[in-house]
């Protein structure tokens, strides 16, 4: 790939995409990995002489339509602040003559998502002269801000995409590797194939919570009572634990689990996973099941995690997540944490990124690179 150089930067007009999509409440911006994330790159810009920056970024879901509440104006002034310039936000796809300047929330436009050359013509009309992908979260879509610069642009990675590349790279190996362990929780195990697939090979243990503990629960016989989990997926989840049984790597699974009536309930009970019936509710591992893994955590050399173990935004569910950070941030292995909700729990359970080796902006697109698919927004920046 083309990386960035001061040659490269001198005097350009730089279009770069970025992920500042962070999570929003009532307004404000809860947790801001992603702002900080993108600065080394806007701030290597300015220091190397970029005559001028556009900010491509997308914010929450709007679906191709217009959403106030979701204007990217909300990112102008913590980004300024991080970077000690003045950005400018723009309304639509226009510029200025200001230095560095955030455009509208990219997906108001239905181009987008479509990848509709037509958005990259309109962006044209900024007359850059080299484009920078930052963007790691969503290279896994081929979406036009993401792709669409390929045939038209020098296209560079930025120093974020870079670093996700770096710290991800050396576990796409095809045999194994010696103490590597990996966690994977959050809700569905059709986004989560490609991942266990490949570390069935490469992992000497893959531990499994959240929800989708509950639907390999099932595929083992368990009765996972009034638990999210996807019948549909059963088979899959048969198959995915015949290969590991076929490749002698440990997949883990709960023992015993908090259960509740409802999310809001405050009465939870420890319960042995074969006592689950009824209309119990699975919501987050249970104490000998967060003591077995954490066990596995002290021997790894390597841990990569991704999804929560439990719905660890309510606090009488919070425990497994919380302690299984706790041991990631204790132990001397390498540790490369992503997702979206882990991002989260870390700040909620005020853990400092510092304490992991890499913290991935990535959660779809970290599942992706990891599991070895090609991700066109990595493709798209192959030099020829």
């Amino acid at each position: 790939m083309l990386t960035l150089s001061p040659t490269l930067v001198s005097g350009a007009t730089v279009i770069v995409r970025t992920d500042m999509n962070v999570p929003l409440s009532q307004g404000h911006i809860t947790e801001d990995t992603r702002i900080r994330a993108c600065v080394p790159t806007l701030r290597y810009l300015l220091d190397h002489g970029a005559q001028r920056i556009h900010v491509l970024t997308h914010l929450g879901r709007p679906k191709g339509t217009t959403t106030p509440d979701l204007s990217t104006e909300v990112l102008v002034q913590p980004l300024s602040d991080l970077l000690g310039e003045s950005v400018e936000f723009r309304p639509d796809f226009t510029g200025s003559t200001s230095r560095i300047q955030l455009h509208q929330n990219l997906r108001f436009d239905p181009r987008e998502k479509a990848n509709d050359p037509t958005i990259i013509d309109e962006l044209m009309g900024l007359s850059p002269t080299l484009f920078v992908n930052d963007a790691f979260a969503v290279s896994h879509r081929a979406h036009a801000s993401v792709v669409g610069f390929a045939d038209r642009l020098p296209c560079a990675a930025g120093h974020l995409l870079q670093a996700e590349i770096n710290a991800m790279s050396p576990y796409l190996a095809s045999q194994r590797i010696e103490g590597l362990t990996l966690i994977v929780g959050g809700a569905k195990i059709d986004t989560k194939i490609p991942l266990l697939k490949q570390f069935a090979a490469t992992a000497d243990h893959v531990l499994v919570g959240g929800a989708l503990a509950n639907t390999f629960l099932s595929a083992q016989g368990y009765d996972v009572g009034q638990s999210l989990y996807q019948p549909e997926q059963i088979d899959t989840a048969r198959d995915i634990m015949c290969q590991f049984d076929t490749v002698h790597t440990g997949l883990h699974m709960p023992i015993d689990v908090i259960c509740a009536d409802d999310v809001q309930s405050t009465q939870t009970a420890d319960v042995p996973i074969e006592d689950v019936c009824g209309d119990m509710r699975i919501f987050d591992l249970g104490p000998h099941t967060i003591h077995s893994y954490k066990e596995i955590i002290a021997h790894a050399s390597a841990i990569i995690w991704n999804g929560p173990v439990g719905l660890s935004e309510f606090p009488p569910f919070a425990t497994g997540t919380r302690e299984l950070l706790q041991a990631l941030a204790n132990s001397p292995a390498t540790t490369i944490i992503g997702g979206g909700d882990t991002l989260q729990a870390i700040a909620d359970f005020g853990f400092t990124q510092s304490q992991f080796s890499h913290v991935s902006t990535g959660g779809g697109a970290m599942l992706a690179f990891l599991g070895g698919e090609a991700l066109p927004g990595i493709t798209a920046l192959s030099a020829e």
